[in-house]
């Protein structure tokens, strides 16, 4: 199988395989610490996780305190919005993990004005994790957010080298964020690239139930995403093996969509949307 491609993390400077790993469900399956395992001995060196997601950060660290040397990057998250709470974060997912530093720490869910006047202003989240970079805790800082209005204000404001928002064949508001962060030279990663783990699986059941293959499959929808040259890393969660290694797959082999294989794509998502 050919090598997973790297892409550079905008400013971070980072170079990451185009596919990562999303680690918020991987904990609720009996097979996560193998799923963890497969992405990383697959050539996945993008894992993110966050202080929220329950047994995340504790199932990667008992992972990667078995592996010799370091050829992997994980990204966490914290909720809080204050100074003093994202320092206690940091200290929490520095255990949790087993590591001495982390290479992107971001700020999770900025996703209303509210949200970001607390975590940008004195004494919010921000000056905690530009703390713990002083301290030699955290590498990069970045933030993640649902919110158009926001995820502009991260990507223009000078505080932050990477971004992670939600783009795909079934959402596309984001494409000309993804333009904007590239010529702010913020990285982007790209959450629910497959439209989220509820709709794979809704596609996955039409196809079993119906027994007919659909164009819009799995591979197709994360062969979107990595098309679009100005994406850093997509990371699709997995529960299981099988789907990194579908994933991992596909990654390493696939050709850029041209423009009408794109617009094919829109038009299957936007069906199957409509039912």
């Amino acid at each position: 199988m050919a090598e997973l491609r790297k892409r550079r993390l905008g400013k971070t400077n980072l170079m990451v395989t185009e596919l990562g790993l999303g680690a918020m469900d991987t904990p609720t399956s009996a097979e996560g610490e193998a799923t963890v395992r497969a992405a990383l001995e697959s050539g996945v060196n993008f894992i993110d996780t966050a202080r929220e997601y329950k047994d995340s950060e504790y199932l990667i660290g008992q992972v990667i305190r078995t592996r010799r040397g370091k050829d992997f990057y994980v990204a966490t998250k914290t909720f809080s919005r204050t100074r003093d709470g994202s320092q206690r974060d940091v200290d929490r997912s520095l255990k949790m993990l087993g590591v001495d530093r982390i290479d992107l720490y971001q700020l999770h869910d900025v996703s209303s004005t509210e949200a970001w006047q607390q975590v940008i202003q004195e004494g919010g989240a921000l000056e905690g994790l530009k703390i713990a970079q002083a301290r030699g805790l955290v590498d990069h800082i970045g933030v993640s957010s649902h919110s158009l209005e926001v995820l502009e204000k991260g990507i223009v404001c000078g505080e932050f080298e990477a971004v992670m928002l939600e783009y795909s064949a079934f959402y596309r508001e984001t494409e000309g964020l993804i333009a904007l962060a590239k010529e702010h030279d913020v990285g982007v990663i790209v959450m629910r690239p497959l439209g989220g783990s509820g709709r794979t699986s809704s596609i996955r059941t039409k196809m079993k139930s119906s027994g007919q293959v659909t164009d819009l499959q799995p591979a197709m929808l994360l062969r979107y995403v990595l098309s679009h040259p100005g994406i850093s890393v997509a990371i699709p969660g997995a529960r299981f093996p099988s789907r990194v290694v579908e994933n991992v797959r596909l990654a390493s082999s696939y050709e850029p969509f041209d423009e009408p294989q794109k617009r094919d794509c829109e038009e299957k998502a936007q069906e199957f949307l409509l039912g």
